[in-house]
């Protein structure tokens, strides 16, 4: 029993691991019907609450990060600085130096408060607004801030990606899609990165109403791109990035974080964007195909134990403690796509037996990966037998180590004894037999 029970606990030991490892990774895709995307360098697709890559192309590939470089930084600025956003700051030729591309228009002198300079940066994705933000975190230094963007890119798991100025616009920096999911899942946690580049729109103090860059989440620049599942990150393009896209689109519990690099951009007088032609793609692909599946509930019988020492029943069903439902393919289903896999921590159970016993874990397989793991509990109880319980005692009893040494020293000191009486008897019937066994010689008188 104890032997079985440590390989149980080693196999139980084994399947968290592998749990661990499958939703901690990122695992190449096993989907067959991922949509084709020849508009793009590099797309990923990636599951928030199931830790599961959906999909992809190129995604460890090194590329152009061009204006996903705004997702670093402004993670770095939120962080740094959601405690001071009523702070005032004014306006310095020295903030300003650097900044090229898309600007607000910042001038010297003018006083801004950090929140305003925030949303300007994340919302509006004025390259002047997030050159200030950078001076004023690197200590009058925007190489400073840049160098603690590597080193926080570094930080989210993101050491393919190498970032010299902070809105990307220099077009030498590099990333890949996997990296920026990784920084994604970092930002999408902070609720100040998410409440500002979230926002459709923002209302300056001057009365002056700023509108999200990002096509997806606002129809202020074109509203082709617009889709209302979409609740933020970033957006942009340059010559050598193309059209990129940084996005988490939310339905319910239900959301993706979806990276688009080096899309192409199609021919005047209207060109598309296919950064966000793809991403739009991808995401209405996915909520078509994808919905949660409820496997198991906790009624669900997934296996029994035996019982011994019950004259009433001889095993109980065992249930799993809460229901099971899982992001799959829509049309999924137990058995032919998806596989249990059970780890049970006795061969047996003596009786009498409870309902509610922890006996194992049932783990639940799609695709050879396991996607989630859940404790087993006794469904039922089991009495116990009063003969065969009284037997099963006397065995219990037989088995321990005191009593067989008791049994031992008996059946030694009796065997002694009869051995010693025996050879005691043995001695004075010799004894005997020789006293009578001499021969007289009788007198004549006698013989006659």
């Amino acid at each position: 029993m104890k032997r079985t029970r440590r390989f149980a606990a080693v196999g139980l030991l084994i399947a968290l691991l592998l749990q661990y490892m499958t939703l901690g990774c990122f695992a190449e895709s096993a989907e067959e019907d991922f949509p084709q995307i020849p508009e793009a360098s590099a797309a990923y697709l990636y599951h928030l609450e199931s830790g599961r890559a959906i999909g992809g192309k190129n995604e460890t590939v090194r590329l152009p990060a061009a204006s996903t470089v705004k997702l670093l930084s402004g993670l770095i600025i939120c962080e740094r600085l959601q405690y001071q956003l009523m702070d005032e700051i004014v306006i310095g030729e020295e903030m300003l130096a650097g900044s090229k591309g898309y600007r607000y228009g910042l001038e010297a002198g003018e006083t801004y408060t950090v929140e305003q300079l925030i949303y300007l940066a994340l919302c509006g994705s004025y390259n002047d607004a997030y050159n200030t933000l950078a001076y004023l975190i690197g200590g009058g230094s925007v190489s400073a801030f840049v160098e603690e963007m590597n080193l926080r890119a570094v930080q989210c798991g993101a050491a393919s990606t190498t970032v010299t100025d902070p809105t990307g616009v220099a077009d030498s920096s590099f990333t890949t899609a996997e990296d920026l999911l990784r920084i994604a899942q970092v930002a999408c946690r902070n609720p100040l990165y998410m409440q500002t580049c979230g926002s459709a729109t923002y209302d300056l103090s001057n009365g002056q109403r700023i509108h999200n860059r990002n096509a997806l989440i606002s129809k202020g620049f074109d509203s082709r791109y617009y889709n209302p599942k979409c609740a933020g990150m970033t957006a942009g393009s340059t010559n050598a990035g193309g059209c990129c896209v940084v996005t988490l689109a939310q339905r319910e519990n239900d959301s993706y974080l979806c990276i688009v690099l080096g899309g192409a951009e199609g021919e005047e007088p209207n060109p598309e964007n296919y950064g966000y032609v793809v991403a739009n793609r991808l995401i209405n692909w996915a909520y078509e195909r994808f919905t949660y599946l409820e496997l198991i509930t906790p009624e669900t019988e997934i296996c029994s134990i035996p019982v011994r020492v019950s004259d009433l029943v001889d095993q109980v069903a065992v249930r799993p403690a809460e229901a099971v439902a899982l992001h799959l393919p829509k049309g999924a289903e137990l058995g032919r796509d998806v596989k249990l896999s059970i780890r049970l921590m006795y061969d047996s159970l003596e009786a009498p037996v409870v309902e509610g016993v922890h006996v194992g874990y049932v783990a639940v397989v799609y695709q050879g990966q396991i996607l989630t793991t859940v404790p087993l509990y006794t469904a039922e109880a089991a009495e116990r037998s009063g003969f065969v319980g009284r037997l099963m005692s006397i065995r219990t009893l037989t088995e321990k180590r005191s009593t067989r040494a008791g049994l031992i020293f008996f059946a030694v000191t009796c065997l002694g004894w009869l051995t010693v009486e025996y050879l005691l008897r043995r001695y004075r019937r010799h004894k005997w037999d020789r006293y009578f066994s001499q021969k007289i010689d009788l007198p004549d008188t006698l013989m006659k």
